[in-house]
Formats: structure tokens, sequence, C-alpha cells
């Protein structure tokens, strides 16, 4: 289960959802203790499909289900107005999401190699950080194929 990185959520062909409502995904776990209900993604009428990032690979709770019995995974969907929707933040482009996460990473190590003499708002770093990060982000994501999804959206 934990090789599961993405869930495909859509609407039939012909299928309306009524209006101003969505569809909202969310998962949980089943096993010998149940875990609450966590938000997968959305849809609606104007968005009526989506590919969504599980987390499942870097969940603490799921991993030790997994290892310790057999798991069972419900997904459950809930037709709930957009207002609801919006404010949970669950249509957001998961795209840009990913991108955000990627570049703010790379942001961050250029950051540790600053000198802080080029002046305000410019940054001197080594020719070659790029090919330094590149190589640092290949084997972290080897290792864990999320691990820069971890970090705060305001980090750093």
């Amino acid at each position: 289960i934990t090789a599961v990185s993405d869930l495909v959520f859509f609407l039939l062909p012909g299928v309306q959802l009524p209006e101003g409502h969505g569809a909202v995904l969310y998962w949980q776990i089943v096993g010998s203790t149940n875990t609450e209900f966590n938000l997968v993604g959305a849809i609606a009428n104007h968005q009526p499909s989506g590919v969504f990032r599980t987390g499942w690979s870097t969940n603490e709770s799921l991993g030790t289900a997994v290892s310790s019995q057999s798991v069972t995974i419900n997904l459950g969907v809930s037709i709930e107005p957009m207002s609801n929707i919006q404010n949970m933040g669950a249509m957001q482009n998961q795209t840009i999401h990913v991108a955000k996460k990627i570049a703010m990473d790379l942001f961050n190590y250029m950051r540790s190699f600053d000198t802080g003499t080029a002046g305000a708002g410019n940054m001197v770093v080594p020719n070659n950080v790029f090919d330094r990060w590149m190589k640092r982000f290949e084997g972290k994501a080897r290792v864990d194929p999320n691990f820069f999804m971890k970090k705060s959206d305001d980090e750093i």
C-alpha cells in the first residue's frame, strides 16, 4: 500500500455534481486501530478530475500499521459545498504545489552557501551549486521520493 504514490479521482462522463458543490476524497487506515479520515483532494464540475499524491510512503501511522498487520485503506467521498472545499484548500493544483516545494528546496540549499557579501537581495554561491544540489536531491529522492513534501510551505 505504501508504494501507491498517487490516486486518480474523476467524475464519470455525463455525471454532474449539484450546482455549487464538489466531491472530496478522503482516506482512512482500517486495522487494529482505525485512524481519522485524511483529505486526499477534491473535484468539481469545473475540474472533473485530478491526480492526487497520497503521501502514504512517508505516513508514520500507515508504515507502523503495515509492518505489524494486514491493513485496509477505506476511501470516502463526500459531496460538499464549494465554500467548504475552498476553505480546506482541497482543490490546489498539485503540480504547482510540488514545483514550489522543489524550488524551495533548491533555494534553501543555495542559501546555505551564500556568503552575504553580494548585498541586499543578492546571493553569491559556487558555480557548481546546481549540480551539487541535483546530486543531493536525486540521492534523497531514491531513499524517499516525497522527502521535499515534508517541509512546511513557509519554510525558507
